[in-house]
């Protein structure tokens, strides 16, 4: 989990790709009234939200990267990622926005560091599940956490499969300095997986 402050969320994304070295990065956030699997296509460059963050910082007209570019999009295959989700009967769709909060800051980050890498980078927002509405007593869209870790799963295998051929086909998207996928790499199990 990332901590919920601006000036803290970079470092923290930013060293845990250095200690992992992952050849996918995949964000995940939570979309509270939102009732299908949002993949996020793009991150914005900017930082403005009436919102202050867990430390009581609200950034005001402020940029995530002062000499980066206006925005950034996903280096995952979003359009066959909503395909597989809807595929397998997941409610999903594509999003153009990755909202004004810390998921955009998040979303932006791992998408700068998957170009200076070579690596893949995206962003995934999910509806609040089912126990959360419960304990807020809210009236909003959820889903059931298994569901949401079956998405996940579908996401990821979708993206290294899309990755595996396009290498085989020799169109890895034009990107230079991709890291070869080692397709018998083991992927480390995360707590939401041991569900």
């Amino acid at each position: 989990m990332l901590p919920v402050e601006y000036k803290a969320v970079e470092a923290a994304v930013v060293g845990d790709i250095d200690s992992h070295k992952p050849i996918l990065v995949l964000g995940l956030g939570l979309a509270a009234g939102r009732s299908q699997i949002c993949v996020e296509k793009v991150a914005l460059n900017f930082r403005d939200v009436n919102l202050k963050d867990n430390s009581g910082f609200r950034p005001e007209h402020d940029r995530i990267e002062l000499d980066g570019p206006v925005a950034l999009e996903a280096k995952i295959p979003v359009n066959k990622a909503v395909e597989s989700l809807r595929g397998a009967g997941i409610p999903a769709k594509l999003s153009l926005s990755a909202g004004g909060y810390l998921c955009n800051n998040v979303m932006y980050l791992i998408c700068r560091e998957a170009r200076r890498r070579g690596i893949l980078g995206g962003f995934v927002h999910l509806p609040a599940h089912e126990e959360l509405v419960a304990k807020l007593g809210r009236d909003i869209p959820s889903m059931n956490i298994s569901t949401m870790i079956r998405s996940i799963r579908l996401i990821i295998e979708t993206v290294l499969n899309h990755n595996l051929v396009e290498r085989q086909q020799g169109i890895a998207g034009g990107e230079p300095n991709h890291r070869r996928l080692d397709t018998q790499a083991k992927v480390p199990r995360t707590p939401a997986q041991n569900i």
